[in-house]
């Protein structure tokens, strides 16, 4: 923003988001995935609203089966949605069950439902909505990681 938009009453509620490794995340660590990440909301970021907002950007991402996202669960709900204008494929993981989904698409999550996400092949974006500003993930009850 210039100088002259920050002065405006209501620019403090407009943001570009933060870049943030997905490899910060817990069980999102590893540091191949072909992914950037932006946090929209959360956190610092309009926690007022208290959701966590998060864009997942993919580009030209060749078909391979991948594992950089581990099963985990939330205690509130989450929605994922994909976008693409093009083509843009996940492995999604829902308890025991795995999906194969082509994006668009949407994805929601129960508070306390194991689960991951891992793309497959494409471009496009992955948007997480986690109800609360401040994001924790835990093993999913059982897990011996």
């Amino acid at each position: 923003m210039s100088i002259v938009e920050e002065s405006r009453v209501h620019a403090g509620l407009i943001s570009r988001g933060e870049v943030s490794p997905l490899k910060d995340v817990p069980f999102h660590g590893a540091s191949d995935a072909p992914i950037s990440r932006r946090v929209l909301a959360g956190g610092d970021l309009f926690p007022e609203a208290e959701k966590r907002v998060v864009a997942h950007e993919m580009r030209a991402v060749s078909a391979a089966t991948r594992d950089y996202c581990e099963p985990h669960v939330h205690d509130c709900p989450e929605i994922n949605i994909l976008l693409s204008l093009d083509h843009l494929v996940y492995e999604i993981t829902l308890g025991d069950e795995s999906y194969v989904v082509e994006a668009p698409a949407s994805i929601y999550i129960p508070a306390g439902l194991s689960h991951s996400a891992n793309v497959i092949e494409g471009s496009g974006f992955f948007i997480a909505i986690i109800e609360t500003a401040d994001y924790v993930a835990k093993p999913p009850p059982g897990a011996t990681f």
